[in-house]
């Protein structure tokens, strides 16, 4: 029987008022372990005591005390505790448009940048650690207030977290700086890493939307991203591929369809051209690990 990773909508848009800050946060002891899921919105989570593994994409990180995470939509996570030992740590979950709007764009870029060749876990020293629970303690405080500017409290603590943990990143360094941008491109390369897994996305469907021509989409990802519309949204797509074929057993064909090709012959064709190899040595590959 094939498995299929989880999709985790305990928590959706729709479970937040409107005019509220689409955002969650809780400090919590996991009791037991959790297998494969997604969702829909960004996870900055930060472990506080105990120990055990995460796993992200098929790729293990040893979780401690600073071990810090930050998870797209669609990533595939886990966790395995260690046995009969409880791990404490923050979640904080929240919709990935709250980074791109005017006063998160920088982090909104960063965030786009933070692709497979970048681990998405890493463990902070000791300082960054205590600064990031401080900041971590003060928005789980305001979540669970009703003082007046909770909102805009909350916008402030999210945005210091972020940026701490871009900043603390041992690869941040080698982030490439953003270019320079036109109003609203940004915007469309965000629908695009939100959407692409729907099978009726395409490069004339995105301009239709944000009322502007195929050649302004197409001059925004070059721009922005060094690649072209298609060439971007088959990254998107191989790279969601991969993780399935490392940490699920869901077949060839059923990986292809979940991650928006019309065809299993187009997907094979894309992943190779992308990887180097097909889909099945990937997985034969990373199995032998």
């Amino acid at each position: 029987m094939t498995h299929f990773p989880i999709f985790q909508d305990s928590l959706r848009l729709n479970t937040f008022k409107k005019g509220e800050l689409p955002l969650f946060i809780t400090h919590y002891p996991v009791r037991s372990s959790y297998p494969n899921h997604h969702h829909e919105f960004v996870e900055i989570s930060l472990v506080t005591e105990g120990q055990g593994t995460e796993i992200v994409n098929g790729a293990e990180h040893r979780l401690k005390p600073g071990s810090i995470c930050l998870l797209l939509p669609y990533h595939l996570h886990a966790l395995k505790l260690d046995e009969g030992k409880p791990l404490h740590k923050f979640c904080c979950m929240f919709d990935m448009n709250v980074l791109f709007q005017s006063d998160f764009a920088e982090v909104g870029r960063w965030l786009v940048k933070l692709s497979d060749d970048t681990a998405p876990f890493y463990d902070l020293p000791a300082g960054p650690f205590e600064a990031l629970r401080s900041v971590l303690f003060a928005l789980e405080a305001e979540y669970g207030s009703e003082s007046p500017g909770k909102a805009g409290f909350m916008r402030i603590k999210l945005l210091e977290a972020i940026y701490l943990y871009f900043r603390n990143h041992p690869g941040f360094a080698a982030f490439d700086p953003p270019a320079a941008s036109r109003p609203g491109e940004w915007d469309i390369v965000k629908y695009v890493n939100t959407h692409f897994l729907d099978e009726s996305i395409s490069l004339e469907e995105v301009a239709a939307r944000f009322g502007v021509s195929v050649f302004a989409v197409r001059g925004a990802f070059k721009r922005l991203l060094g690649k072209n519309f298609l060439e971007y949204l088959h990254l998107l797509r191989v790279r969601r591929a991969t993780s399935l074929l490392t940490a699920t057993d869901m077949s060839v064909a059923e990986i292809a369809y979940d991650v928006g090709f019309s065809s299993l012959r187009s997907f094979t064709r894309v992943f190779k051209e992308a990887t180097g190899v097909s889909a099945t040595d990937y997985r034969k590959r990373h199995n032998e690990r």
